[in-house]
């Protein structure tokens, strides 16, 4: 209900060069403020979980080329919508 299909699309397509995506795993849902939670459909969510492992050494070390995929993959994600 709050995550419109056009909103899981632009998601799609900003994470597409960073490799592997997917839905629902290891999360499902989203936080949505509960006056409006399946009340209001304009009131729109997006969950995304990241692996560290795709834009930092593990464990905990410092970052890699990942880094820079990834910020511009949120980047196209927050100009998209």
């Amino acid at each position: 209900f709050h995550t419109p299909p056009a909103l899981l699309d632009a998601a799609r397509e900003a994470f597409a060069r960073c490799g592997e995506t997917g839905l629902d795993s290891p999360f499902a849902g989203t936080y949505v403020p509960l006056r409006y939670y399946g009340r209001r459909a304009e009131v729109t969510a997006l969950m995304v979980e990241i692996r560290r492992d795709t834009y930092m050494t593990e464990p905990g070390g410092s970052a890699h080329e990942g880094l820079a995929r990834l910020a511009s993959a949120l980047t196209a994600l927050v100009d998209g919508v």
